[in-house]
Formats: structure tokens, C-alpha cells, sequence
């Protein structure tokens, strides 16, 4: 075989290295894709067989405490019935912590220095809680039960959430979200829930895959006033083997993928741990609307010291609160509001509010659009066209480096060649013609 020309081997072995430099950029690339962006989030616009979620509702009295169950808990605590003098002073305490929420606090000033005040918030705002008197109607019959929880607003009420387990103030009977969230079809078209009080009352309407966000603006109702509200819902769902991806992967959590310490997850409640460890640093303690998170329990005077960072704990202190985006959610938005208050009559001492929620003709769907079989595909791809090889190519190649480390270390000895065996000589032309020429006598 004649010898190659040196610049024939230098550009040969170039053209070689380029070829699995860019097969491997290609693999690599697509490698990262795979494992960090393998999902897409599309519109579906199928509506007609659709179900719909219907909102979740937090209801928080406009006065959280109960005047019978306030003298209880004052004279347990402090043993001052209502004709001691220091009753009053007791009385402004206990509406102080009962009716607080995490941006107002302000009122906890006047008792930052005492310290008969350091008992525990939590139970007592549980025990002065009043009770939920709701007379709910709705399009269709709904299993809604309401449980007491604890929000940024303190004390409230919560139905159709499948995401307030670690807020609950109550012990959970059983697993009570299992036909939750409730839904409507889209032949229904409206489905409305109507709610009566006797009181007033501030009502939050939220995904039921979250908790409330307290810090949005509330439906206030209250005797004599009734509200019609009309929502459109915007979902988003998840394709049947997106579950299979881990969170990192698929940039998104359902409920049941809860956090370290908690029983659910959801983003208001990501948010709500983010608050409650910038609060142990600004002050040192936890206020006990975290009740659910580590720490110390804040005493009156850690409440002031919350006041006097208000604005902090609004925007997390300048710092960004990294939580995952849920896999499920229903996002409810006004289409409008209608008021109309009764002067008179029998309607004068009830409130209501029809919360209408119009069927939704589109949404968003969470499905994998890169598999592990388009990530095989895209690396004999990217092989064929820089190697030109293939599958069989690879394990050819992978066979003959074996043949060739197994032959060096092999001890078995190498056959001798023929000749050295004293195999058959062919004759000469000479011996031939001597041969031919012998006569025999």
C-alpha cells in the first residue's frame, strides 16, 4: 500500500476531529434540553367536554372574636372578670391580637412592655375565634365544608381548597379534600354559589389548588347588601405523564410534592415560609400566623417589632422568594360587580354574594415534547450526519478495541507458520526433469 502524503494524514485526522467535535456539540446540547426544558405549555381549545374548577373561598370575619368566648378567655388567662377595672385593658389586648394582620400591628405598642401579655397568641386568637354561620346554595349540590385556618388576616374560614392542610387550626377528620375541588361541565354553561351572612364578612376568592392571598383585595358583605359577582377562569392543567418528570424538570409541583416539614404544597404557601424566615431575622421570633413554621413564638413585644417593618415583610425585603410554579392552578378574575342594598324588609338584616363563574372556552395544558426517545433519536441523528455511523458502527468499534486490549494481555501461544512444521515442499524444475529423463532397465 502505497504511503500516504503527510498533509493527506493532517487533514484527514482535522476532518475526523471536527466531525465528532460537532456530533458531540449537537448530543450535548440536546442532552441539556432533555433533562431542563423537556415540557411545553400549549393551548387546548376543546372545551365542549371539559370540567371546570370552581373557586375556593376564604372567609374572615370583620370582628374575629366572640364577646362570650373573649370573658372566657380572659378570666382563664388572667383571672379578671368584667367588673375589675383591669377588665378594659384585657378586653384591648385580646381585640388587639384577635383582629390583627401582618401589615397592621401597630396596635400592639401599648402593650410591648408587659410582660402578664406573654402568653400564647395562637390559642388565644383560636379561642376567642367566633363561629361560621353561612348559608351556602348553589346550580348544582356541592360537599363544600368550611375549616377554621390561620392567614395573614388571622382566624378565617376555608372551603373547597385541597391546599389548606398545614394552616388548618382544627384537627383534619380523615382526608376531606378527596372530592375536592368541585367542578362544573361546560353544558352547564354558569354555575353560580351563593353565600348569606348574618355579619359582616370579608370573602377571598382563590385558586383551589393554593390557600388566600391575604394582601389582595377582599369582597367585604355585609346585612342588607347584596353583591353579584361574575368571574372567568383561566386553568392550567398537566398531560398524563408529566408526573413522571421530577419537579426540576418539569418547572412546576402538584400539591402533593410538599415541601421539607409541610403535608401540601402550594405557591402562597412557599411565599408564606419566605415571610416567616424574614421575619426570625428581622425580630427574632415568628408571629404566630406562621404557626406551621420553625422558630420562636413572637410575644407582644416581637409583634411591635414587626410593625416597624411593615413595608419589609410586604416585599419580602427586597429578596426573591424562588417558588415553583403549581402543575394545577384556577385563576379567577371579575368580569363585573353589581351591588344592590335593601332599605328595608326582610332582607335588611342578610347579606349574600353570588359569585357566577362563566364556562371557559380555552386553557392551558403542561405536556412533555421532548422524550427520551426523541433524545435517542436526535443522538443517531447528529452522529449520522458528522460520522456518518450508526448503532452497529458504535458496537463494532467497541468490539474491535476489546479484540485488541484482550490480545495484548493474552497469554496463549501463537501458531508456528507452515513451513517450520515440515509441511510439503513443492519440487523444483530440475528434480523434474531429471525424473523424467531416469530410464529403468
Amino acid at each position: 500500500m502505497p504511503r500516504r502524503h503527510w498533509f493527506e494524514r493532517v487533514l484527514w485526522v482535522t476532518i475526523v476531529a471536527l466531525a465528532t467535535w460537532g456530533a458531540l456539540n449537537v448530543s450535548l446540547g440536546q442532552l441539556q434540553r432533555f433533562n431542563d426544558n423537556p415540557t411545553v405549555v400549549t393551548l387546548e381549545k376543546d372545551f365542549r367536554s371539559w370540567r371546570f374548577s370552581l373557586p375556593a373561598v376564604t372567609v374572615c370575619h370583620g370582628n374575629r372574636s366572640d364577646p362570650e368566648n373573649l370573658v372566657k378567655a380572659i378570666k382563664a388567662r388572667w383571672r379578671v372578670s368584667p367588673e375589675d377595672p383591669r377588665y378594659s385593658y384585657y378586653t384591648r389586648f385580646v381585640l388587639t391580637v384577635a383582629n390583627s394582620d401582618l401589615f397592621h400591628l401597630q396596635g400592639y405598642e401599648e402593650f410591648r412592655g408587659d410582660a402578664s401579655l406573654n402568653v400564647d397568641l395562637l390559642e388565644l386568637v383560636k379561642e376567642v375565634m367566633p363561629e361560621l354561620v353561612i348559608k351556602t346554595s348553589s346550580s348544582q349540590p356541592l360537599p363544600l365544608q368550611w375549616t377554621p385556618v390561620m392567614t395573614e388576616s388571622g382566624a378565617c374560614y376555608i372551603t373547597n381548597s385541597v391546599a389548606f392542610a398545614d394552616v388548618a387550626l382544627s384537627k383534619l377528620r380523615g382526608n376531606i379534600t378527596n372530592d375536592l375541588p368541585v367542578t362544573c361541565h361546560y353544558s352547564a354553561m354558569v354555575c353560580y354559589i351563593i353565600f348569606e351572612v348574618t355579619k359582616t364578612v370579608h370573602f377571598y376568592i382563590h385558586s383551589p389548588y393554593d390557600v388566600a392571598k391575604t394582601t389582595e383585595k377582599a369582597s367585604t358583605v355585609f346585612p342588607a347588601l347584596n353583591r353579584f359577582v361574575e368571574l372567568s377562569v383561566g386553568e392550567t392543567r398537566a398531560g398524563s405523564r408529566v408526573r413522571d418528570l421530577s419537579p426540576r424538570r418539569r418547572a412546576c409541583r402538584y400539591t402533593d410534592e410538599a415541601l421539607l416539614g409541610k403535608q401540601v404544597y402550594s405557591t402562597e404557601m412557599c411565599r408564606l415560609s419566605c415571610r416567616s424566615n424574614l421575619a426570625l431575622e428581622l425580630c427574632g421570633c415568628r408571629p404566630f400566623y406562621y404557626f406551621f413554621e420553625v422558630g420562636p413564638s413572637c410575644t407582644p413585644s416581637g409583634m411591635w417589632c414587626l410593625s416597624q417593618h411593615s413595608r419589609e415583610l410586604a416585599n419580602f425585603g427586597g429578596i426573591r422568594c424562588n417558588c415553583s410554579a403549581p402543575c394545577l392552578h384556577a385563576e379567577f378574575k371579575e368580569n363585573f360587580v353589581e351591588d344592590q342594598l335593601w332599605g328595608k324588609g326582610p332582607f335588611q338584616e342578610r347579606g349574600a354574594i353570588r359569585l357566577s363563574v362563566q364556562a371557559p372556552r380555552s386553557r392551558y395544558i403542561r405536556e412533555i415534547v421532548f422524550h427520551f426517545e426523541d433524545l435517542v433519536v436526535s443522538f443517531g441523528g447528529a452522529a449520522g450526519l458528522f460520522l456518518g455511523a450508526s448503532f452497529i458502527t458504535f458496537i463494532e468499534i467497541i468490539y474491535f478495541m476489546l479484540e485488541k486490549v484482550f490480545g495484548m494481555f493474552s497469554t496463549d501461544e501463537k501458531p508456528k507458520p507452515l513451513k517450520e512444521q515440515g509441511s510439503y515442499e513443492r519440487p523444483s524444475k530440475d528434480n523434474i526433469i531429471i525424473e523424467s529423463q531416469r530410464f529403468y532397465y
